[in-house]
């Protein structure tokens, strides 16, 4: 196994000698056609495959100082056949304190599987289950069922009794859930009755939508959150004052002005600079049709659904309600990596796979930023290697632009009509667009 490096704890985890967080994509093939995943987007790249054992044992010496281990990707897990022996392999890898875990649909999970691979090691399982509701859960998941979802919950707590003594290393069961216009007012209810059936957590996340349809059902504010906040005094000014913001580009591209005109501009004018001075990107049109109202009711939800996570003592993770304008990317932050089925060595979720998605009102393809391949290479070596640390570098510092409060987006870099070379800040990682950056995922982690 690998050595131990001394300094590993004083380091910034993104630049350890070994991955501190791994993101093992066991398989690409699913049970479910769920809509709202990326697999069933159009021009989807991703093949189906399971990752061979003997790949992910070539990872192995690399865990020796892991925090956490998610045997997830786009597929699956439980259709691994080799799961269990993964799960051991990297138990044995990795140090006692790092945690192994997985997401799953839940609906092949037996009590003989579940056994197995608590025996093995494993720590977390987080079961996706988006409503409590029936009808709503088979609107969203094609395929799933409320009481197969229900049956793995039981399933978990009788193989945690079964394999876990009192006093030995803790289980945990969870679940995720994506946040739209079709589940957002059941989200109180559902923290209850995974409560109820031993789920000791919960991550929701916002939809990322993958085409303009699905668009739609998203609750995430278009515009950055201190944008909205810097904007929420100057919109009560203009509704006093009797200027209608909307009408700005008119007045503005207008030969003759109104003495109504000339005041919104300068009103306008007057916003733009102080926002230039405090830092803040002012995308006036986006924050013109913003649905405040929209806004609300998920902070509403979201208050609530934390009141009930309290009250039956449920970890909750939400998401934000709009972008972060104060990003953070927890994937680089934490020394995460992630590797395809495939092999392939990539940086995060983001940047995984080739697809599509609908971002700031138009579709973006996503190109997969990929440093090597541990077919050929040791992952010890591409983690090291010049370009997967100087891309580490560049994304922690937070220098490319915020794509949705950008006057001139969308441009053809952001949206993948071309190879990315570089933004139009110069910098050469693709992350202005990130919605995980912003705040509105959360996956096990």
């Amino acid at each position: 196994m690998t050595q131990a490096f001394p300094d590993h704890e004083a380091v910034a985890p993104a630049f350890r000698r070994l991955p501190s967080k791994f993101f093992v994509e066991c398989t690409t093939r699913c049970n479910l056609r769920c809509a709202m995943c990326v697999k069933q987007t159009k021009g989807c790249e991703i093949i189906e495959a399971d990752m061979p054992l003997a790949m992910f044992e070539r990872l192995l010496p690399a865990m020796a100082q892991a925090d956490a281990l998610v045997l997830n990707g786009v597929g699956e897990s439980l259709l691994h056949p080799e799961l269990p022996r993964m799960v051991a392999l990297a138990r044995q890898a990795m140090p006692q304190s790092g945690w192994i875990g997985f997401q799953s649909n839940g609906l092949l999970l037996t009590r003989e599987r579940a056994q197995a691979l608590l025996l093995a090691g494993l720590d977390r399982l987080c079961l996706s289950v988006d409503s409590c509701s029936p009808e709503t859960l088979r609107q969203v998941r094609a395929g799933a069922e409320l009481k197969g979802l229900e049956r793995a919950l039981a399933v978990l707590r009788e193989a945690q009794a079964a394999t876990r003594p009192e006093g030995s290393r803790r289980f945990e069961a969870g679940v995720e859930v994506v946040v739209s216009g079709e589940t957002l007012d059941g989200l109180p209810e559902l923290i209850e009755w995974v409560a109820d059936r031993g789920a000791s957590f919960v991550l929701a996340s916002q939809l990322l939508p993958y085409d303009r349809s699905a668009a739609q059902g998203s609750l995430f504010g278009a515009s950055p959150d201190a944008c909205l906040e810097f904007f929420a005094p100057w919109r009560s000014k203009a509704i006093e004052q009797g200027l209608d913001l909307s009408r700005f580009l008119a007045a503005y591209f207008t030969f003759l002005r109104s003495e109504q005109d000339v005041r919104l501009i300068r009103f306008v004018e007057a916003m733009a600079a102080e926002a230039e001075r405090k830092g803040i990107p002012l995308h006036l049109p986006n924050l013109v049709i913003e649905d405040l109202g929209k806004l609300d009711r998920v902070r509403d939800t979201f208050a609530r659904a934390e009141q009930a996570a309290v009250r039956r003592g449920v970890r909750l993770t939400l998401p934000a309600v709009s972008p972060r304008l104060d990003r953070r990317c927890d994937f680089m932050e934490d020394g995460g990596v992630f590797i395809t089925a495939s092999g392939d060595v990539t940086p995060c979720y983001f940047l995984w796979h080739g697809y599509s998605c609908f971002l700031d009102g138009a579709l973006k393809r996503v190109r997969p930023k990929i440093f090597g391949n541990v077919r050929e290479r040791e992952l010890q070596d591409i983690w090291n290697g010049r370009e997967f640390e100087a891309f580490r570098r560049e994304v922690l510092e937070y220098a490319y632009p915020h794509c949705g409060s950008c006057t001139a987006a969308p441009c053809a870099d952001i949206l993948g009509e071309q190879a990315f070379e570089y933004d139009c800040h110069g910098v050469e990682v693709p992350c202005g667009h990130c919605p995980w950056c912003s705040g509105g995922f959360h996956c096990l982690s």
